[in-house]
Order: structure tokens, then C-alpha cells, then sequence
């Protein structure tokens, strides 16, 4: 059955290979670096493929596992087995590429020794296939001990964040615009290679075909969506598109066009379906070797031109100070956060076409919460939140606080569990999540309530937030999760949904809403206090995310703002806002709750008095 994948392996490193030939070494000069050789010039590449292809497999058979096999019983033990090998696979294929990528900006290989340690290490671009091969090792011990569907799901989602390692430390990270760039490249490289190994092990296993239009399908219109931003940031004018980068863009956007049209004849087509997938897979091999090929060629985007330092560190320029107007109307695209929104809405939506008469007034609350995070991240709120301290602060209290409150009432899984069929797959599934043990660890009342009033103290307070801040594509990954920990606070305690594990009574719970409230105090108490802004912590890390680039610097001054404002006063701003936006939302949970409690206090004392009727 393998033998099936053959042609489509064949046709990715006949591609990257004949690409990286005829790109020649011309990107070396241009990037200030010696010629490696041929060996490196043409090596680099076909391991990336390579890593590309079992990072593919991987993905490929856990898909298959979780979403291809009836139930939600978890993988199998064959299924398992292959997607251990591949990660192990994909993980010495990583530690492979980060020799040879020490030698592709060394000049040639490094001898084992100090020097090719602190190549490894001192580089960003080593550094992330590091990360990448640590990633895919977990994964491979991970999914063979995964026997259930919920820890199956943690070991996909795992192998998901592996991918982004070179990601990040890529051509992405660099130039105008990349605040959008990285993360559509990110959501391209996840979309494309589920897209691939899911292709690929429905063609080696057919057993799961009826069940793969849908993931197929999500994952080809993700891949050209994000496919297209990334270029529109990477090749930003139709004339840069006659460069050999925006040859290769203009090249894998068609083949992956022309992919998505055989997919869809596929899925209607009534004879040669394996044929049409076949070729599908071909294609798309292609795509992968050409999209290798690219990180050999220089992008427009990062070629020599004037750039204001504010565009340099964040991708965009703020030109003017914060203003009403401006913080709401000057909007930027989030798309990690845009995605997400669009996810919750057409979800709930769907819910809400096959659960008639569900209470308006958690759809108008869910709503409300996906307004208020789109709002956060994509208006001027999120575009200040990157260059001024206190609109960073204020806009993490929207996002562990007010959106997850709204998101809480709007009872999404209640709303699930009655729209999918019992009997059903997907609603199996949702209750191997629900009832996964780590879902229970983290909604216990007590673990979320430290994780929530923790976070702000451990990542504003100590030197982490000076750390991490110059690593702009880490920022949505740090708003999320003061999202999430917010989510799983206030499910626990005022949401709709029934929280996994044994419920709190009300009393417990408004004790615990009680004794949360005076930390969000204390913390702007702290930062009022402070004699020095905690953005002043020195940082150490590489600038620019590849070149090796070292500073020593606080991240506000990098940004030479021509209204910069003094970083203290602006973090006695933030200090206020921290406690209003705190403590003043906190109040109104405290209502929510003691509504609830009424509520549930009368149904009780209905239903008593309904028993006591029945008896007599």
C-alpha cells in the first residue's frame, strides 16, 4: 500500500532539488554570508523535505486515528505505531537540519566542538529546528502511550506547535508586515501538512476515505487563505512577483490551486477517485518542495529599503500617539485571533440552526464575547497594545476577563451536546474531552483560580515579560493564554455549562470570586509602586530572529516612538487600569452569581413543593 506514496515522494525532492540547482547560491551575497558549498547548498534542502514529509506522516496518521476512525476509542495500536516512527523519524531528520543550517551560515561545516555549540545555539534559525526535533521526540514517545482519543488529541495538537519551530525562526519573522506574515505562514505550514498526511494515509488505509472530505476540505481553503496573505506580506508589490521568490510563489499557488480543483472533483466524481487522489498528492508534494525551495531565496519583503524602527521591530508603524479615535478605528488584522473569532461564530451559528428555541440571551452574551475579542485584537487596542504598556495590560484584563465571562455564559457546550446526535461521533468525542483527566485537573476551582490570579504576577512581574516581548510572533500565544486560563476560571465558577468534575456549590463558589478579587488590586498596587518600569529589564536575545543580531536594551526604547511616551508614567496607567478593568468587570460576575444562585435557589424550592404536591 505504501507503494502508493512513492510517486508523490519522488516528485517532492525531484522538485526542491532542481529548484535549489537552478536558484543557485545567489542568496548568499545577499544576506552577507560565504558560500557553503554544494553539499550544504543542495543537502539543506532535501532534509527539510525530508523532515517535512515524516512531519507530514506524523500528522497523517493521527488525523486518522482521531477523526477517520468511527468512535472515539482512540487510535489504534497500528495507528500508533506509525505515527511513533515517524516522529522519531521527523525528529533525527530535525537535529539533521540544524547541522547543516550551522554550516549554510557558518560558510561551511563546523568540527564537533565550542564552536559548532554556540552555532547551534546562538542562532535562531538552529535554535527553532532544535525546538522542532525536541517537539517531534515528545510526540513519538507521547502517541505510543496515547490510548485514549482525548490524549491522542494532545499528541496531534503537540505535533502542531512542533511545526512552527523553523517557522518562527524564519524569512517570515523578518520585514514590514510580518505581525501578519508569521502567523499565516504558520497556519499555511499546519493546514498544508495535515493536508498531505491525511491525503496520504487515506491512500495507504482507505478504511477512513467517507470520513476525510470534511478535514480535506477545511485544511485546503486554510492553506490557500493563509497562503494568501503570506505572499501579499512576502511579495508586496505585482512587480516583485518576476523575482525567482515571486516565481516560486506565483508556481505553488497555481499547483495548489490546481490541487483544490482535484479535490473537489474528487469528492464528486463517481469513477477514479484514487486516480484524482493520487495526483492531488502528487501536486501537492510539489507544493511542499517548492515551498522548501523558497526558504533559498531571498523575499522582497527583506530586501534593503527604508524602514522606520517601530516597522522593523513590529511590522507596522504607529506614527501617531493613542488616542479615542485612533484606539478604536485604527484597525490591523490579528489573524490569529481573526481566525479564532471566525471559528466561534460560524460554530456557535451552526449550533444555533440545529437547537431551536436555545435562550436568546446566551447567544447575545457569546456574541458579545467574540466582539469584544475581535475588538482587542484586531482594532487600535491591539495595534497600541505592542508599543505602549498600559494598552498591553488593559488589553490582557479584556482577554482574561470580560471575553471569557461573555464566552462562559454563552453555554457553548451545553449547546454542542444538544445540537450533535447522541449517538454520534462527534458528541463521543466531545465527552472524551470533557472528561479528559487534565480538563478536570485544570477546572478544579483552586488550580484555575491560582493559574488566573498567578499569570499577570509571573509574567509582568519578574523578568519573563522583557524576555518574551521582543518575540513578537510569541505574543498571540501569550494573549491566548490569559484567554484560556480566564475561560477555565469563570467556567468553574459562573458558567453555563456544567465545569468536568464535581460542581462547586454556590456558596464555595462566591467564596472563591471573593477571595480572587483583592490580587487584581495588589498587582496594580505593585506596578504603582515601582520605582523602575518592569519593560526596563535588560534582555539578551537575537534581534532579528536569524541573523544572530545581539542586544542589550529594553524592547520600548528599540521602538523609537516620536511620541514615546516615559515608560514609568505609563506604567502607573497601567497599574490603573489594571485595577479597574480588574476588579469593576469582578463585580458584575459577582451579580451574575448571585443570580444564578437565586435561580437555582427558587427551581429547588419549586421542585420541592411539586414533590410535596405529588404526595398528598
Amino acid at each position: 500500500m505504501t507503494r502508493r506514496l512513492a510517486p508523490a515522494a519522488a516528485a517532492g525532492l525531484v522538485t526542491v532539488l532542481l529548484a535549489a540547482l537552478l536558484l543557485g547560491r545567489s542568496a548568499y551575497p545577499v544576506l552577507g554570508l560565504a558560500d557553503p558549498g554544494e553539499v550544504v547548498q543542495l543537502g539543506l534542502p532535501l532534509l527539510r523535505v525530508l523532515a517535512a514529509g515524516a512531519a507530514a506522516v506524523t500528522l497523517g496518521a493521527l488525523v486518522h486515528g482521531l477523526l477517520l476512525t468511527p468512535g472515539a476509542a482512540g487510535p489504534t495500536t497500528t495507528v500508533r505505531a506509525v505515527a511513533s516512527t515517524a516522529a522519531w523519524t521527523w525528529a533525527a531528520l530535525s537535529v539533521g537540519t540544524a547541522l547543516v543550517t550551522v554550516a549554510d551560515v557558518s560558510g561551511g561545516f563546523v568540527a564537533p566542538g565550542p564552536d559548532l555549540v554556540v552555532g547551534m545555539v546562538v542562532r535562531a534559525a538552529p535554535v527553532g529546528w532544535l525546538a522542532c526535533a525536541v517537539g517531534a521526540a515528545v510526540v513519538a514517545v507521547w502517541v505510543r502511550e496515547a490510548r485514549t482519543w482525548s490524549s491522542a488529541l494532545g499528541a496531534a495538537v503537540l505535533a502542531g506547535v512542533a511545526l512552527l519551530g523553523p517557522v518562527v525562526t524564519g524569512h517570515a519573522i523578518d520585514g514590514v508586515g510580518k505581525d501578519v506574515g508569521t502567523p499565516s505562514v504558520a497556519l499555511h505550514v499546519i493546514a498544508s501538512t495535515v493536508w498531505l498526511g491525511t491525503l496520504g494515509a487515506v491512500l495507504v488505509r482507505p478504511d477512513g476515505r467517507s470520513r476525510a472530505g470534511g478535514v480535506l476540505t477545511a485544511c485546503a481553503v486554510v492553506t490557500v487563505v493563509s497562503g494568501v496573505l503570506a505572499a501579499a506580506v512576502l511579495v508586496p508589490s505585482v512587480a516583485e512577483l518576476a523575482t525567482s521568490y515571486g516565481v516560486l510563489v506565483l508556481v505553488a499557488a497555481a499547483l495548489t490551486v490546481v490541487a483544490l480543483g482535484v479535490l473537489v472533483r474528487r469528492r464528486t466524481a463517481d469513477a477514479g477517485r484514487w486516480t484524482l487522489a493520487a495526483t492531488e498528492l502528487v501536486l501537492l508534494a510539489v507544493v511542499t518542495g517548492l515551498s522548501v525551495a523558497m526558504t533559498r531565496a531571498v523575499p522582497p519583503v527583506q530586501a534593503p529599503f527604508h524602514t522606520t524602527p517601530t516597522q522593523a521591530v513590529l511590522g507596522f508603524g504607529i506614527p501617531d500617539p493613542p488616542s479615542v479615535g485612533l484606539l478604536v478605528g485604527a484597525w490591523r488584522l490579528d489573524v490569529t485571533f481573526a481566525a479564532l473569532v471566525v471559528v466561534l461564530v460560524l460554530g456557535y451559528a451552526r449550533g444555533l440552526r440545529r437547537v431551536p428555541g436555545w435562550p436568546v440571551g446566551r447567544s447575545v452574551s457569546w456574541f458579545a464575547g467574540c466582539a469584544v475579542l475581535l475588538v482587542a485584537t484586531n482594532s487600535g487596542v491591539g495595534r497600541y497594545a505592542d508599543a505602549l504598556f498600559s494598552v498591553h495590560v488593559a488589553e490582557h484584563m479584556l482577554m482574561s476577563i470580560v471575553v471569557p465571562v461573555l464566552l462562559v455564559l454563552g453555554g457553548p457546550v451545553t449547546l454542542a451536546r444538544r445540537a450533535l446526535p447522541e449517538d454520534g461521533d462527534a458528541r463521543d468525542r466531545l465527552e472524551a474531552v470533557l472528561e479528559a483527566p487534565t480538563l478536570r485537573f485544570l477546572t478544579h476551582p483552586a488550580v484555575a483560580a491560582v493559574v488566573l490570579i498567578g499569570s499577570p504576577f509571573a509574567f509582568y512581574l519578574t523578568p519573563l515579560f522583557s524576555l518574551l516581548q521582543p518575540l513578537g510572533w510569541l505574543m498571540p500565544a501569550i494573549s491566548l493564554w490569559f484567554l484560556v486560563v480566564g475561560y477555565l476560571f469563570f467556567w468553574v465558577i459562573v458558567g453555563v455549562d456544567p465545569a468536568p468534575g464535581q460542581r462547586l456549590p454556590h456558596v464555595a463558589r462566591l467564596a472563591v470570586l471573593i477571595a480572587s478579587m483583592p490580587f487584581h488590586a495588589l498587582f496594580g498596587v505593585i506596578l504603582l509602586a515601582a520605582d523602575t518600569p518592569v519593560a526596563q529589564t535588560p534582555s539578551t536575545l537575537a534581534a532579528d530572529g536569524g541573523g544572530g543580531q545581539v542586544f542589550v536594551t529594553d524592547f520600548y526604547s528599540r521602538l523609537r516612538l516620536p511620541w514615546a511616551p516615559d515608560l514609568l508614567a505609563d506604567q502607573h496607567v497601567a497599574a490603573l487600569l489594571s485595577w479597574g478593568m480588574g476588579d469593576l468587570p469582578l463585580v458584575g460576575v459577582l451579580v451574575v452569581l448571585l443570580v444564578q444562585w437565586n435561580r437555582a435557589g427558587a427551581a429547588e424550592d419549586r421542585a420541592a413543593r411539586e414533590l410535596l404536591t405529588s404526595r398528598r
